[in-house]
């Protein structure tokens, strides 16, 4: 205490006013970083709670209310993130204000052991905390950016379900059979993945199926549109698209494509499409590709 008195003593106006201003500015910082987690966490909530359906795929679950089970377990998890923030960020300001601190200071203290001090540190810091680090810079850079958000129906690495938690370490995606993709929020923030929530839920789903060329394709365009249509998952915003895709060497690559509420019931749609065109070409004879009737010489009864 004695030492601090003296230093106290010995700084000219310049320095007291120098260390006001930054342990005003530490408050500001502070008081507005606190207020931009707080505010970031209720918009989170306002977003969480509009949403209606929280599986990629509508299921039967062992739950009794799955979809509350589901809400409640992402507002934790939101809740639990804001926290893993705080914990975060606020003691590295504090860390970096305390440094602008001592600065007026560190002239009278011998440069060798500065030096020592703050090469310790780096190696620690570097070490020890190397790939926490960047798991947890990534996840606040996710959370910030709003490239993915907890609830968002995405596809990963060929998985494709919702983003259950997003941690202080790694991203969780509950795939479409309820097993769990942990991805580290380091890869998460390079990973090439789809969003299918990122601006609206909204989905145009397509199926995609071959005809032989002896199918009427206009029978093939009725077939598949009212296939569509007959979904309790089809949106009615506009009819169904039906589009010739390319033409193969046995059969005619097609299209049908309709307006779905949300990625579930786009899986759905897409289901129930797949199976009406099935059942639809079998009663009809319409074939996915062409046949070959012709018979070798050789294959007759013997």
């Amino acid at each position: 205490m004695g030492w601090f008195a003296e230093q106290w003593e010995g700084l000219s106006s310049g320095q007291v006013a120098y260390l006001a201003v930054v342990v005003l500015a530490g408050c500001i910082v502070l008081l507005r970083t606190l207020s931009w987690l707080k505010d970031s966490q209720r918009q989170r909530h306002r977003w969480l709670f509009g949403r209606r359906q929280f599986d990629a795929v509508p299921t039967t679950s062992p739950l009794d209310n799955p979809n509350a089970a589901a809400a409640k377990r992402a507002k934790d998890n939101i809740d639990r993130h804001s926290q893993v923030t705080r914990r975060l960020l606020l003691p590295w300001i504090l860390l970096c204000f305390a440094l602008l601190l001592v600065l007026p200071f560190l002239g009278k203290v011998p440069a060798v052991f500065v030096s020592l001090a703050v090469t310790a540190i780096a190696v620690l810091l570097g070490v020890t905390t190397k790939p926490l680090m960047e798991n947890a810079i990534a996840g606040l850079v996710l959370s910030s950016s709003k490239l993915v958000r907890i609830g968002d129906t995405v596809e990963l690495d060929g998985y494709y379900g919702t983003v259950e938690d997003i941690s202080a370490t790694h991203t969780t995606l509950k795939v479409w059979d309820w097993r769990r993709y942990l991805v580290p929020n380091s890869q998460m923030l390079q990973a090439k993945f789809v969003n299918y929530s990122l601006v609206d839920k909204f989905e145009w789903a397509h199926v995609e199926f071959h005809v032989a060329y002896g199918a009427d394709l206009d029978q093939v365009e009725k077939l598949a549109v009212a296939a569509a249509k007959a979904s309790p998952h089809f949106a009615g915003y506009e009819p169904p698209q039906f589009w010739v895709m390319g033409t193969q060497e046995q059969s005619v690559r097609c299209w049908i494509a309709a307006w779905a509420e949300t990625p579930s019931q786009a899986w759905g749609l897409k289901t129930d499409i797949r199976r009406a065109l099935s059942d639809a070409f079998r009663k009809r004879g319409i074939w996915s590709h062409q046949l070959n009737w012709s018979q070798p010489a050789n294959s007759s009864a013997q």
